[in-house]
């Protein structure tokens, strides 16, 4: 369908366009598809837009998913760093450099794994091995007879899949070793995280739709934390309490949060509702300190 063809659908449809150059101009660099995603809160019925929507009104959604989208990846990607940090030090200081290499040190064949140890180390040296980073080069020029990155190297050629699954495939001590070490979390809430972590990532990485969104793979419940009583764990409201749980570095959570609360601030007509936000989303974002929104 041409380009001209899907503005007329659009108007057929009820949705107001004040100026066609410039709604021809959105169709050009956003795809239909995508954008149809947007459509349906302003449809209470099928293929018909409500009373009085405009193109500006989609692209106002469209546009802060955008933003949340990015906030978002900026927070897991610090959790990621961290996570990596961890684990590949905790498996360093046990069980030596290239520990990681050896099934004995771990428990792959719990169910919730889903891949075994040779499985995960292939697919993990395939990619170090199509990798063409200067510090493996580095190494290997240096250390001729080793046909293994140590861990601290390795892990920073891991996408977070495969250091997900490394971490669920520790015996149970180690794991919660790392959790409660660092995170200061049960170790079945670190591998559910993780596990919606790399979920999450994926759909910012795609730039797919990400503000009212049903999770598919949700984060196990914080029972012990009261900020957690009542949260729906199938929205992104959950996930940002996540983020506020497993980002530990200095000043980080106060940074990230304040971009959170400018965000919703620039963006004040999305009904926040939708995401699970609470109706005290405040004092359990800023534990009791009154943000102003």
């Amino acid at each position: 369908m041409s380009f001209e063809k899907q503005l007329h659908l659009l108007k057929e449809r009820g949705l107001k366009i004040s100026n066609d150059k410039h709604a021809l101009h959105v169709l050009e660099h956003i795809n239909y598809y995508r954008l149809s995603g947007y459509f349906l809160p302003f449809q209470s019925r099928k293929d018909t837009f409500d009373d009085g929507i405009r193109l500006d009104d989609i692209l106002y959604l469209y546009e802060f998913d955008g933003a949340l989208r990015n906030l978002l990846a900026e927070g897991l990607a610090r959790i990621e760093v961290s996570s990596k940090t961890q684990i590949a030090h905790y498996i360093a200081l046990k069980y030596g450099a290239f520990g990681y290499i050896k099934d004995s040190h771990f428990d792959f064949k719990k169910p919730q794994v889903h891949i075994s140890h040779e499985e995960w180390l292939r697919k993990v040296r395939h990619n170090i091995a199509r990798s063409h980073e200067s510090f493996k080069r580095h190494f290997f020029q240096k250390y001729h007879s080793e046909t293994d990155l140590p861990i601290w190297i390795a892990v920073e050629l891991m996408s977070f899949g495969d250091v997900s699954h490394l971490y669920r495939g520790l015996r149970k001590q180690d794991r919660q070793d790392v959790a409660r070490g660092y995170f200061q979390i049960d170790q079945k809430l670190m591998c559910s995280w993780l596990h919606t972590i790399v979920y999450i990532r994926n759909i910012c990485a795609h730039h797919s739709r990400i503000w009212n969104r049903q999770l598919a793979i949700r984060p196990l419940l914080n029972k012990k934390d009261t900020n957690w009583h009542g949260v729906d764990n199938s929205k992104i409201f959950a996930v940002i309490l996540l983020i506020k749980k497993m980002i530990h570095f200095q000043g980080k959570w106060d940074e990230w949060s304040g971009k959170l609360l400018l965000m919703l601030s620039d963006f004040s007509r999305i009904d926040i509702s939708k995401m699970g936000f609470p109706s005290n989303w405040r004092e359990v974002i800023f534990d009791g300190k009154g943000a102003i929104y």
